[in-house]
């Protein structure tokens, strides 16, 4: 049975999402490489493949509304498709100032975990940023670190986790008469 290039490429890129969702899930080239069948070097390529794939060139604006198919995968999507029409030239506003990150196959998987359970890239990038910020300034303000130091964190504190209380179900309260 032969296969068209459009089912081969299919399958390239379903792999290449595989392999990134497996590294996201913390698996070592070596694990990927044997669940999948393949060699550690093909895992290695495909973590560098995507880590270019994902980079925005330096000749192209760093709101990029393309992104590879990979990310579509890997990531959730940031806001549905219906928010992101472009307004008319008479009523567009300038652009919020936009942070521009390589996104290496680390960071990509890095950024999967966070996104794991449902939190836009934009959002799990936030919390991250605001967690490290409030870290670093507690360290200073404590007097732990000097100010032109970054302080090194080597511990995590989880609050425990508490299941949201489901609310009853609501009750007709209307007479009848």
């Amino acid at each position: 049975m032969t296969t068209t290039a459009a089912e081969d490429a299919d399958a390239f890129d379903k792999r290449r999402a595989t392999v990134a969702q497996l590294r996201a899930d913390g698996l070592s080239l070596r694990e990927i490489a044997t669940k999948l069948d393949i060699t550690k070097d093909t895992v290695y390529r495909d973590l560098q493949a995507l880590s270019r794939d994902t980079a925005t060139p330096c000749d192209q604006p760093c709101c990029s509304t393309v992104a590879p198919s990979i990310l579509a995968v890997a990531l959730p999507t940031a806001t549905p498709e219906s928010d992101t029409a472009t307004p008319s030239r008479d009523t567009a506003t300038h652009p919020a100032p936009a942070v521009t990150l390589p996104l290496t196959a680390r960071f990509v998987a890095d950024l999967a975990t966070l996104t794991r359970n449902n939190v836009s890239p934009e959002a799990a990038v936030r919390h991250a940023v605001a967690l490290v910020a409030r870290a670093y300034r507690q360290a200073w303000e404590a007097g732990t670190y000097p100010r032109d130091v970054n302080p090194v964190l080597a511990r995590y504190q989880f609050a425990p986790h508490t299941p949201p209380v489901p609310e009853p179900p609501a009750t007709d309260t209307t007479v009848q008469g």
